[in-house]
């Protein structure tokens, strides 16, 4: 019987990881994880309302900081492989894994600048009202994604704090 109440808390639980997880991509975007140029949402972009000739701007901006971009992007790839391989190493390095962070270090501080030089250049196209609209959508995307950390952590504890398959119904592991 006590089996039957796990499988929803269970199903509930894989549900809220899902739609958390749906929720995160768009961060990525904003952090420059994927598409755009030098870090910018194409959503970010689409709801300033650009006129024709600022899209053309854009356009014509777009090119240069696509090509740093994925550049740094195989770097960084590159650099999280070598760091993956090290942490899930049968046996621990530290010194390594120092190593590899400080290779990671260099690669991070340059996609922020090419991320800081995209805006700077993007303000130049945008009107002041645009750039203000742009600041405070940068503002609401900060506060989610620490909104989504906080629940992301109450997510681990709760999972921590559940019974493990075997001792919620009491039965022998099963081969």
């Amino acid at each position: 019987m006590k089996h039957s109440v796990t499988k929803p808390i269970y199903c509930l639980l894989i549900g809220l990881m899902v739609v958390g997880s749906w929720g995160m991509a768009d961060f990525a975007w904003a952090r420059g994880g994927h598409g755009g140029g030098g870090g910018m949402p194409l959503k970010m972009l689409w709801d300033l309302d650009l006129s024709t000739e600022q899209k053309a701007a854009v356009h014509k901006l777009l090119p240069a900081y696509r090509t740093e971009k994925n550049v740094l992007r195989e770097k960084m790839h590159a650099a999280r492989e070598t760091m993956h391989a090290l942490m899930t190493a049968d046996a621990l390095d530290e010194d390594g894994i120092r190593k590899a962070s400080r290779n990671m270090a260099p690669i991070m501080e340059d996609m922020a600048v090419l991320r800081a030089r995209f805006l700077f250049d993007l303000k130049d196209i945008l009107s002041p009202e645009q750039v203000q609209k742009l600041r405070e959508r940068r503002q609401g995307a900060a506060h989610c994604r620490e909104k989504h950390r906080r629940f992301r952590q109450e997510m681990m504890d709760t999972w921590l704090q559940m019974p493990a398959d075997n001792a919620a119904d009491g039965a022998e592991p099963q081969p």
